[in-house]
């Protein structure tokens, strides 16, 4: 009888193991993802050769005087650093000149990037050697392109706007608004003014969480996101898919619809995690790690999915949160600065002594989620610093021969019957 699990955590500070000792009498499950082997340089490589819906990359970029690169921020796991230098290479092709290739992180109204964390997410080489910069949701400097026809107006981030070439690099993970990210998502909201932003997030229905095709008649986040992308001329996208050791498994090179598709599709069946029906009835206690999701406090709530499949099991969350800040300005209707300063002025809180509480209950592990943030995010949750007192906890409360199911990538595994 297995009673350990040996789960990946920390991801971009250190993507380490982390080992999960339960009692004895125990039986651990662990129900991880189909998952896929991590690409080679030459089939990487074969990506760029054959784009899905367009020209290859050096082809339409041809005769362009500049380009910028948009990649997503640390709270997704995308490994840009490592698909860059190939993008690089077909605008070197191109003949587009280097002083002219931009890069923006385009976090949406998350925070701007550390110098640091700029050369984790793009590498040290190219951080130094061309001008890399967050985009700023609140600030002015942005184009104006008029308004759909539902009304969103539509502000994009100048450095992208006055750019010949566009191109979008970010990752595709399951997301209840648009289905699954990546694609024109790095546009709205990631390189989006307020006012774009808002009105998305306000007027327009979401379309599931790894649903990939709308259901109904009524256009959603994601088309009124695609809508925008055409308005602003993107011109191809580079989307990767993760195994659960977050390695790339998948890249989708092309057509910012039908790549981001394709995409989507392996996506599904890589993610995809089959739940037996014994496992839904007998389980004692679920284990959600967060990872590759689990550096940014706020994507807590994704690896949450599979919770209610159990019938009477209680609920552990990993997230060691390695990030420690709890900013999304859109919702928190403040600009980072001000953020920091009500930070600073803040006395915080100590952290209760921990009790276990029931099954509707959330219990987290986590290093560097803020008291005060977690209970403002997860008011039915409890916060523990000690996963070994954590697991102690269960131990008093469980059967001696308590059965564990334990998702080692819940961030971005879906149930299977999605397909």
């Amino acid at each position: 009888m297995k009673n350990i699990a040996t789960v990946h955590s920390h991801a971009w500070y250190g993507d380490i193991e982390l080992t999960l000792d339960f009692p004895s009498g125990w039986e651990v499950e662990v129900l991880g993802p189909k998952d896929a082997p991590a690409l080679s340089d030459s089939q990487i490589e074969q990506a760029f050769a054959a784009p899905i819906g367009t020209q290859r990359i050096s082809e339409l970029a041809t005769g362009k005087k500049s380009a910028v690169i948009v990649v997503d921020d640390l709270s997704r796991p995308t490994p840009a650093a490592e698909v860059i230098p190939f993008l690089l290479r077909e605008l070197t092709i191109a003949s587009v000149p280097k002083s002219e290739i931009r890069f923006v992180v385009g976090g949406g109204s998350h925070r701007p990037l550390l110098d640091e964390e700029i050369e984790k997410k793009v590498g040290a080489e190219v951080a130094a050697e061309y001008e890399v910069t967050s985009h700023d949701f609140m600030g002015g400097d942005l184009r104006g392109y008029g308004s759909l026809q539902n009304g969103m107006p539509i502000y994009i981030n100048s450095v992208v706007a006055d750019a010949d070439f566009k191109i979008c690099l970010g990752g595709i993970y399951p997301h209840g608004a648009v289905g699954f990210g990546g694609g024109a998502k790095l546009v709205v909201p990631g390189i989006a003014g307020f006012a774009t932003m808002f009105y998305f997030h306000t007027f327009s229905p979401g379309r599931g969480h790894a649903v990939i095709e709308r259901k109904s008649d009524t256009p959603d986040h994601r088309d009124f996101a695609e809508e925008v992308a055409n308005v602003i001329g993107l011109d191809v996208i580079a989307n990767v898919v993760l195994n659960s050791r977050r390695e790339i498994c998948g890249l989708f090179v092309g057509d910012y619809v039908q790549a981001h598709r394709a995409g989507a599709h392996f996506a599904l069946e890589t993610y995809g995690t089959e739940i037996p029906m014994q496992s839904r009835k007998e389980t004692d206690l679920i284990v959600l790690n967060c990872y590759p999701l689990d550096s940014d406090p706020i994507q807590t709530g994704k690896a949450l999915w599979a919770a209610g499949y159990f019938e009477k099991a209680y609920k552990m969350l990993l997230n060691p949160a390695s990030d420690g800040v709890c900013y999304h300005g859109l919702f928190d209707q403040i600009d980072y600065t001000r953020y920091l300063q009500q930070r600073m002025e803040n006395i915080p809180p100590e952290l209760p002594e921990p009790k276990l509480g029931n099954r509707d209950q959330l219990h987290v592990w986590s290093e560097y989620f803020l008291v005060d943030d977690f209970y403002k995010k997860h008011s039915n949750g409890i916060l523990f610093r000690k996963l070994e007192q954590l697991i102690q906890l269960f131990a008093e409360e469980l059967p001696d021969n308590a059965k564990v199911a334990v998702f080692p990538s819940a961030g971005i595994q879906v149930l299977a019957e999605n397909k």
